[in-house]
């Protein structure tokens, strides 16, 4: 049996609308999770935090301006000279601060050394290091 042109334009319309229809909801399901991250980051309002960088993309933070032409430490050192010594720059959707003078690190390293000693939790860590267990997982304290 031969296919008819209607049939045939019929199937490419269809398939069309289907990869339109996964785009979306692609592209809705991002959006959807950068919403809900940003509304879900646990007390962000009330903590004071150093300025950040400009130039950062929704989604990727400043990834792109890391992995440029020029080497990371000084795309890093003009931003500490447009924005201080202590700034934060996003990487994916983690923050990141940026010690750029060797007295506010002898303030992170020394004075507040408890502040910066634990690692972030994730889910991740949660579940394949068995709620921490693990010691390059596990966060900073008393068991």
């Amino acid at each position: 049996m031969a296919v008819s042109p209607v049939d045939e334009s019929y199937s490419l319309t269809q398939s069309t609308t289907l990869y339109a229809l996964f785009i979306t909801l692609f592209a809705l399901s991002i959006a959807f999770h950068y919403i809900l991250s940003k509304l879900s980051s646990p007390g962000s309002h009330d903590k004071k935090i150093a300025p950040e960088a400009g130039g950062a993309w929704p989604l990727l933070g400043h990834l792109h301006l890391l992995n440029g032409p020029k080497p990371a430490h000084l795309v890093l050192a003009e931003m500490a000279d447009k924005y201080g010594p202590i700034f934060t720059i996003r990487l994916d959707l983690r923050r990141a601060i940026v010690v750029s003078t060797s007295e506010a690190a002898k303030d992170c390293l020394t004075t507040n050394d408890r502040a910066f000693a634990t690692r972030p939790s994730t889910v991740c860590s949660e579940v394949m290091a068995y709620n921490y267990a693990m010691v390059g997982f596990s966060p900073y304290g008393p068991y």
